[in-house]
């Protein structure tokens, strides 16, 4: 059983992207199961096999307690503390392959606070897993937001301690040049700084944001700096991310069910 946690920004495409990655997954005969730990999800493009809105729902305890939309948020990923080992117990009894982990929107809530990573290692009880991170495709073509969404997506590995994959989503909004010039500004912090200071930013500023960058990925690593490109409304980029998936989870390799199955 491999876990796989989605996150990423509000508005990013987690749900949608868990929706296509889940078909494009049992398309090629692998068991997936999909877990919303979302309960302020007023909506879900995909079947919830686990939801977390049995158990805990915001807009009740928004009522109830007479809290805003983030207080309620908080709220609730902090009783989930309560029901986490019945989640646990839901996941095992998919007997998924792949589980993928569906995450509130409001990231800064969840992945930020002791409780967010703490139901994720409790739901994972020491399983392979991967967080896979996911950028806009808008903001990732501006270079003030992709340096931003960069410095996140580290932040984000850092709190939930799990291998990331990084990937850009809607991609089928880029043009394949605009996917070049992103790629060539997260690989090297010289076009990083060229795109920031022809955008406008201080020339010191942007020195450091790229310098920081540099820092923080060791010369030669793949990761967090390599991003994939995905969409999730016309399937490019799927087999790429599950490549790069596989890479973090088994070496690579790729996995086989208990019954025959041909490679992917």
């Amino acid at each position: 059983m491999f876990f796989v946690v989605v996150v990423g920004p509000a508005g990013s495409g987690k749900s949608h992207l868990v929706d296509a990655l889940g078909d494009w997954l049992e398309f090629n005969e692998l068991d997936v199961a999909r877990v919303n730990l979302d309960p302020a999800a007023e909506w879900l493009p995909y079947e919830p096999d686990v939801d977390v809105r049995d158990y805990i729902e915001a807009r009740s305890i928004m009522e109830k307690h007479r809290l805003g939309p983030n207080g309620a948020l908080v709220a609730s990923v902090d009783m989930l503390m309560n029901y986490v080992d019945k989640i646990r117990s839901e996941v095992e009894a998919t007997k998924a392959n792949y589980v993928l982990i569906d995450t509130p929107g409001q990231m800064e809530l969840f992945a930020f606070r002791d409780t967010g990573p703490y139901v994720v290692r409790e739901i994972i009880a020491g399983e392979r897993a991967a967080a896979l991170f996911i950028f806009d495709a808008v903001f990732a073509s501006n270079p003030r937001s992709l340096a931003s969404s960069l410095f996140l997506a580290l932040s984000t590995r850092l709190r939930l301690g799990l291998p990331q994959v990084n990937a850009v989503s809607k991609a089928d909004l880029l043009k394949p040049e605009q996917m070049e010039e992103i790629q060539e500004q997260v690989n090297s912090p010289e076009n990083l700084y060229n795109a920031l200071v022809a955008g406008g930013l201080d020339p010191l500023m942007a020195e450091a944001a790229a310098r920081s960058l540099e820092a923080l990925v060791p010369e030669g690593s793949t990761a967090p700096a390599a991003l994939r490109f995905v969409s999730a409304l016309s399937g490019y980029g799927l087999d790429d991310v599950y490549a790069a998936l596989q890479q973090v989870l088994v070496g690579g390799e790729d996995f086989y069910t208990e019954e025959p199955s041909p490679r992917l």
